[in-house]
């Protein structure tokens, strides 16, 4: 039986209290809203028992997550060409669509962990920040010079219409209140500005096969899960345009950058047979990917 401090939640998307259980998965009930599909753990851990959990244990595989191994991930990737190159990259391409005479970017990373993404984006040329939410990673991203608050989203103060692009990589599910986070996002954004984020998603075959075992599913971190449908319902709700959800995770996307099919500095890349490659691929991975991209426009 589960002893840890629970709360019971209404649906964050609609209210609702009109949900079935689809999973019970380490003693925790994963539901389903019977209105709007958002699937979300009810009853979940309490806020200040959530926070709790990102402590140093957490950010070295000790904790609920044990994939995570973000200081190894640092120190290894600092100086290599990654994934989160092609991100920045394609951020600050889709920005300068929006954009074209803004040559200085501002970014915010909420939940910038130990802050790799933020490196990255920094030698591309953007002014960047980060909000993390444990002492123990913000200090450790401030030791690599860079400027990260030890603070929540809920806590911060973001300012209005102060950022050209915000970014959560692996953050929104673990989100007390997404629908006020995104709010809060939203107005935080210049008119053109960019929200990037990634999360897991639900409707992935791999889900469907595996049920209560997929590796997504870590309830006392992992508050929500999302599909195309509830992605694309919140920021169209929050007030975005042009939204686009991808199925798209890392996997899939680092072997193309590995095989060299995906630039690490375009969106797109140039070469016509590279691009068939890379719209083929993207395409397959569209039916099969694990993870969501999600690229959304104020």
């Amino acid at each position: 039986m589960n002893k840890k401090p629970l709360e019971k939640i209404n649906c964050n998307f609609c209210n609702s209290d009109n949900y079935k259980i689809v999973y019970v998965k380490e003693g925790y009930n994963i539901v389903q809203c019977n209105v709007c599909e958002l699937v979300y753990v009810n009853p979940r851990l309490t806020i200040e028992a959530v926070n709790d959990l990102y402590n140093e244990d957490y950010f070295t595989g000790k904790g609920f997550d044990e994939s995570v191994q973000y200081k190894n991930e640092f120190e290894e990737n600092i100086e290599k060409t990654t994934l989160m190159d092609w991100d920045a990259a394609t951020i600050k391409e889709l920005l300068t669509k929006e954009n074209p005479l803004n040559e200085n970017f501002k970014l915010l990373d909420i939940g910038c962990g130990m802050g790799l993404f933020l490196y990255k984006a920094r030698k591309l040329g953007f002014d960047v920040e980060g909000l993390e939410l444990s002492q123990y990673a913000s200090e450790f991203a401030r030791s690599k010079g860079l400027d990260v608050k030890n603070e929540t989203i809920d806590s911060a103060d973001l300012g209005t219409e102060k950022y050209d692009a915000i970014v959560m990589k692996e953050v929104i599910e673990h989100l007390p209140d997404p629908m006020k986070s995104l709010e809060k996002i939203f107005n935080s954004l210049k008119k053109g500005g960019l929200l990037f984020l990634t999360t897991g998603n639900y409707d992935c075959p791999e889900r469907k096969l595996r049920g209560k075992d997929w590796f997504y599913f870590m309830p006392e971190g992992h508050l929500f899960v999302f599909s195309n449908k509830t992605m694309d319902n919140y920021l169209n709700k929050v007030g975005f345009r042009n939204v686009r959800v991808t199925n798209q995770g890392d996997l899939v996307m680092d072997l193309l950058l590995k095989w060299n099919i995906l630039e690490p500095d375009k969106f797109k890349p140039d070469a016509a047979i590279k691009r068939i490659l890379f719209e083929g691929i993207r395409g397959i991975n569209h039916f099969i990917s694990s993870g969501l991209r999600v690229y959304a426009v104020k």
